[in-house]
């Protein structure tokens, strides 16, 4: 299962940052670059069966302090 994210990831990558490198729009292509690495480290990490934490209770700790009411 590893090699096969690794495989996609590498498709995808080289699908879609050669349109993007010849935009030449660094911004774009940082924040791609940044999402891609990001996503590929979770899927690497799920593929290789590593429990990774919910991110629900930090989204619910970020509206209880911004509208101040838990229900």
């Amino acid at each position: 299962m590893f090699l096969l994210v690794i495989i996609f990831y590498l498709i995808i990558i080289f699908l879609e940052t050669v349109p993007l490198l010849k935009e030449k729009n660094k911004g774009k292509t940082i924040l791609y670059f940044t999402l891609i690495i990001f996503s590929m480290t979770i899927s690497i990490l799920l593929s290789l069966g590593v429990q990774l934490p919910s991110p629900s209770n930090i989204i619910k700790n970020i509206v209880v302090s911004i509208f101040g009411k838990s229900n």
